[in-house]
């Protein structure tokens, strides 16, 4: 089967792995560091400062991976991925809300474990678990949300922020991510069943 033929028969599970590859962006290092000067600067933080509170929330994360990526092997993808969403979305709020410099590394960690880890982490299982023989493509294909949230959202974020402020971008972060959650649970109204 080629390419444009697989991806026609398979559009609805390929959508819902793009838009979660997507949705991590929210998480990812190249949009957090879009606000890193407005942050540094509101809470008088030294780089270095920054660098460790971004550090710990990080490396924190990571290993709370180890243990939680294998809920994907226990739920429901679409159960788990609408939690995780949601989650993420009350944490873009949060940073948009952040009071204080010792929040940060709560809300570094919630992002990075909710975006950058479990989210993409989610795609992936699911395109392993719902593909076999067309398992590379499958990945290939929901990889591209990665693509565009990297070449789209920091043009368009970068930009707002020469006329707004940064709490407020997180707002519209938060609702983007909230916004998926319906779309989401329309593409997995049925999960895949690998012939």
């Amino acid at each position: 089967m080629n390419l444009i033929s697989f991806i026609r028969e398979n559009v609805r599970w390929l959508a819902a792995g793009m838009l979660l590859t997507f949705i991590s962006s929210f998480g990812q290092t190249y949009f957090i560091s879009i606000f890193a000067n407005e942050i540094q600067a509101e809470f008088g933080l030294s780089h270095g400062q920054w660098g460790s509170i971004y550090f710990l929330g990080t490396i924190t994360s990571g290993f709370l991976m180890i243990w939680a990526g294998g809920t994907a092997d226990h739920f429901r993808l679409r159960t788990l991925a609408i939690l995780v969403i949601l989650t993420l979305s009350v944490l873009c709020l949060a940073m948009s809300a952040v009071a204080s410099w010792w929040m940060l590394v709560f809300i570094i960690f919630g992002l990075r474990f909710t975006g950058q880890g479990m989210t993409s982490h989610i795609a992936v299982v699911a395109m392993a678990r719902w593909y076999v023989q067309a398992r590379g493509k499958a990945l290939s294909v929901t990889g591209v949300g990665y693509s565009i949230g990297e070449a789209l959202l920091p043009f368009l974020f970068v930009g707002f922020l020469l006329n707004g402020s940064w709490r407020n971008l997180w707002v519209i972060a938060a609702t983007i991510a909230g916004l998926s959650i319906p779309t989401l649970m329309w593409l997995l109204k049925e999960e895949r069943v690998p012939s």
